[in-house]
């Protein structure tokens, strides 16, 4: 099972989450109560699992959104001093925005994902779950213990064991076909547990209670995030001068980290 970010706090706010400040003194509120979620229908059918398995064609998500995937981007490098330099310059500047909101406004956005990945985690109904899943897959030869770790392992084991890959790089016939016979009993164990369905249940049912409980926290982090983006986009003509060309330096002291792994 591919589990999407445990936050989708984030996806409903988008880009636009700043600071848990509305009650500063108190914090951002955690606590949840753990739902019944029976037996909820799964996600969209696992089809495409025994087309491509974990290998999807590239750029085909980029295509249902109307782009078309040209193949691997031009390599910096090659391009002019002036341009890389502009590139450098512009990746100077998104970092130190993006370090600027996660060290300040979005500090307690990481809290709260934190915090509601550790609560899925723990549910007992996702736990009971995955033993499920995890026993099946075992019937099947296959010797996982979270169903996390499935689609990295297949990536790296496909190309050779490399970490890095390219869209487009060539995968044997034999390695192809071994990752969509575990991507396709990836699938049916998923689906024989109901492992999917139980976890976005859980993990919508903990994100509501968390949005409801934080909601005049959250409403006032997307209007200082906008302000800050705001006043950001209007200091960029003079940031483009004075911009480092180097970007992508050390993370930020007490940038909050993830705890999904």
């Amino acid at each position: 099972m591919n589990a999407r970010p445990a936050l989708v706090i984030l996806i409903c706010c988008c880009a636009g989450l700043s600071a848990c400040t509305a009650a500063a003194s108190k914090g951002p509120v955690t606590a949840v109560s753990t739902p019944a979620v029976g037996r909820p229908a799964p996600p969209s059918s696992a089809q495409a699992a025994q087309e491509y398995g974990f290998r999807a064609p590239a750029g085909s998500a980029l295509s249902e959104l109307g782009l078309d995937f040209q193949g691997p981007g031009v390599n910096p490098a090659t391009l002019p001093q002036a341009e890389q330099a502009a590139i450098g310059k512009c990746g100077t500047i998104t970092q130190d925005f993006t370090n600027a909101m996660q060290n300040g406004p979005l500090a307690g956005i990481g809290t709260l994902s934190n915090d509601l990945y550790n609560d899925v985690a723990k549910d007992a109904q996702v736990a009971s779950a995955t033993r499920a899943w995890v026993a099946c897959m075992a019937r099947n030869g296959y010797s996982f213990t979270q169903p996390q770790t499935v689609f990295f392992t297949e990536l790296r084991t496909m190309f050779g064991g490399n970490r890095r890959v390219t869209p487009g790089s060539p995968v044997s016939p034999a390695a192809n076909q071994a990752q969509i016979a575990v991507a396709v009993t990836d699938a049916n164990c998923t689906a024989g547990a109901d492992l999917a369905g139980i976890y976005f249940a859980v993990e919508a049912s903990y994100e509501q209670q968390i949005v409801n409980a934080n909601q005049q926290a959250l409403t006032t982090a997307v209007r200082q995030y906008r302000a800050a983006y705001a006043k950001e986009v209007g200091k960029l003509p003079g940031l483009l001068k004075t911009a480092s060309a180097q970007p992508f330096g050390s993370p930020a002291p007490g940038r909050p980290t993830s705890a999904a792994g």
